[in-house]
């Protein structure tokens, strides 16, 4: 009998494990849809509670929280030891005060980023209610310019005020530099190019180093 029900066992045991691999949604063809290459994809699920309408928000609220983790990961993975033990730490009072200060801008300028997102599918499927939220790139780095271009506009003007007596402006000027740094670093990540802006970069942080030495 246990010679029997062996062969038998190791049949059901592949069927049992496609099974549980295939359960649940599966995202081939939005990933076909919407290559990587041209789209930050996020996939959002939760357990279905019965109520489809709230459990739809939840999932579109996780699927555009995905989207912002990809890149506040790769923010702090490649970019906080580089500028806070690099040239801009110079502006901080301590190495500390400057990856904290990042911290929150990034958290603030991603918050901004996932504002283009757009919610491309949702449905339920195995109990799993679901949502997909894409960010096209280049949509995405055309804004990140903008921003770049506003915040460093703001850098010049709050340096301005601050060769004036104004003493709030230079903290200001600082924490616009700050952000037009980060706006740069996601710019680049998102469509692959290298900035071209690393003097420009330099000269206003030297600006403000004057600044800050003065004050």
């Amino acid at each position: 009998m246990r010679n029997r029900l062996f062969p038998c066992l190791l049949f059901l045991i592949p069927l049992v494990m496609a099974s549980y691999v295939s359960a649940g949604p599966s995202y081939d063809k939005i990933y076909a849809e919407y290559p990587k290459d041209k789209y930050l994809v996020g996939v959002g699920e939760t357990g279905g509670t019965g109520n489809f309408l709230n459990d739809r928000r939840v999932a579109e609220v996780l699927a555009r929280l995905e989207i912002a983790k990809q890149i506040k990961v790769r923010l702090r993975e490649e970019t906080l030891d580089i500028m806070c033990e690099g040239g801009s730490a110079r502006l901080f009072k301590d190495i500390l005060e400057c990856k904290n200060q990042f911290i929150m801008i990034v958290e603030v300028t991603v918050d901004e980023f996932l504002q283009g997102s757009s919610i491309v599918r949702h449905g339920e499927m195995d109990g799993i209610v679901y949502a997909v939220a894409i960010m096209p790139r280049a949509e995405a780095a055309r804004k990140l310019d903008n921003r770049v271009k506003e915040s460093l506009d703001s850098t010049r003007q709050g340096i301005e005020k601050a060769k004036k007596g104004d003493k709030e402006a230079l903290n200001e000027a600082r924490e616009d530099y700050m952000k037009a740094v980060t706006y740069n670093k996601e710019k680049e990540m998102i469509d692959g190019v290298k900035s071209r802006a690393a003097d420009m970069f330099d000269e206003l942080e030297d600006e403000l180093m004057k600044l800050k030495e003065k004050k």
